[in-house]
Protein backbone atom coordinates (compact mmCIF):
# COMPACT_ATOMS: atom_id res chain seq x y z
CA UNK A 1 0.00 0.00 0.00
CA UNK A 2 1.31 3.41 -0.85
CA UNK A 3 1.49 6.33 1.56
CA UNK A 4 -1.34 8.00 -0.30
CA UNK A 5 -3.60 4.97 0.15
CA UNK A 6 -2.73 4.52 3.81
CA UNK A 7 -3.38 8.23 4.44
CA UNK A 8 -7.04 7.68 3.46
CA UNK A 9 -7.40 5.34 6.40
CA UNK A 10 -9.00 1.93 6.59
CA UNK A 11 -12.43 1.22 5.23
CA UNK A 12 -15.21 0.83 7.76
CA UNK A 13 -16.69 -2.58 8.46
CA UNK A 14 -19.96 -1.35 6.94
CA UNK A 15 -18.19 -0.31 3.72
CA UNK A 16 -16.47 -3.70 3.45
CA UNK A 17 -19.80 -5.46 4.04
CA UNK A 18 -21.58 -3.32 1.43
CA UNK A 19 -18.88 -3.88 -1.20
CA UNK A 20 -18.91 -7.65 -0.74
CA UNK A 21 -22.72 -7.76 -0.66
CA UNK A 22 -22.88 -5.87 -3.97
CA UNK A 23 -20.24 -8.13 -5.51
CA UNK A 24 -22.07 -11.21 -4.26
CA UNK A 25 -25.38 -10.08 -5.72
CA UNK A 26 -24.09 -8.87 -9.08
CA UNK A 27 -21.06 -11.01 -9.97
CA UNK A 28 -22.07 -13.74 -12.37
CA UNK A 29 -19.81 -16.27 -14.04
CA UNK A 30 -17.19 -18.67 -12.83
CA UNK A 31 -14.18 -18.09 -10.61
CA UNK A 32 -12.17 -16.46 -13.39
CA UNK A 33 -14.94 -13.91 -14.01
CA UNK A 34 -15.08 -13.15 -10.29
CA UNK A 35 -11.36 -12.39 -10.23
CA UNK A 36 -11.98 -9.72 -12.87
CA UNK A 37 -14.79 -8.19 -10.82
CA UNK A 38 -12.63 -8.28 -7.70
CA UNK A 39 -9.69 -6.65 -9.49
CA UNK A 40 -11.90 -3.85 -10.78
CA UNK A 41 -13.34 -3.22 -7.31
CA UNK A 42 -10.27 -3.71 -5.07
CA UNK A 43 -7.52 -2.32 -7.32
CA UNK A 44 -9.03 0.13 -9.81
CA UNK A 45 -12.01 1.55 -7.95
CA UNK A 46 -11.30 1.33 -4.21
CA UNK A 47 -7.48 1.14 -4.32
CA UNK A 48 -7.50 -1.26 -1.40
CA UNK A 49 -4.77 -3.28 -3.15
CA UNK A 50 -1.98 -2.37 -5.51
CA UNK A 51 -1.70 -4.19 -8.84
CA UNK A 52 1.32 -6.05 -7.48
CA UNK A 53 -0.41 -7.10 -4.25
CA UNK A 54 -3.48 -8.30 -6.13
CA UNK A 55 -1.36 -10.26 -8.62
CA UNK A 56 0.55 -11.88 -5.76
CA UNK A 57 -2.68 -12.74 -3.97
CA UNK A 58 -4.21 -14.30 -7.10
CA UNK A 59 -1.01 -16.25 -7.78
CA UNK A 60 -1.04 -17.63 -4.24
CA UNK A 61 -4.73 -18.53 -4.49
CA UNK A 62 -4.21 -20.26 -7.85
CA UNK A 63 -1.64 -22.46 -6.16
CA UNK A 64 -4.20 -23.73 -3.62
CA UNK A 65 -6.76 -26.39 -4.58
CA UNK A 66 -10.28 -25.04 -5.15
CA UNK A 67 -11.71 -21.93 -6.77
CA UNK A 68 -9.23 -19.06 -6.62
CA UNK A 69 -11.96 -16.42 -6.40
CA UNK A 70 -13.25 -17.89 -3.16
CA UNK A 71 -9.78 -17.74 -1.63
CA UNK A 72 -9.21 -14.17 -2.82
CA UNK A 73 -12.53 -13.16 -1.24
CA UNK A 74 -11.76 -15.00 2.00
CA UNK A 75 -8.25 -13.60 2.33
CA UNK A 76 -9.47 -10.07 1.61
CA UNK A 77 -12.21 -10.40 4.24
CA UNK A 78 -9.80 -12.00 6.69
CA UNK A 79 -7.39 -9.14 6.27
CA UNK A 80 -10.31 -6.85 7.04
CA UNK A 81 -9.54 -3.20 7.17
CA UNK A 82 -5.80 -3.58 6.67
CA UNK A 83 -5.67 -4.69 3.05
CA UNK A 84 -2.26 -4.03 1.52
Amino acid sequence: MTQRESARGPASAWTIFAVFLRLGLTSFGGPMAHLGYFREEFVARRRWLSERSYADLVALCQFLPGPASSFVRQVTLWMGRRVD
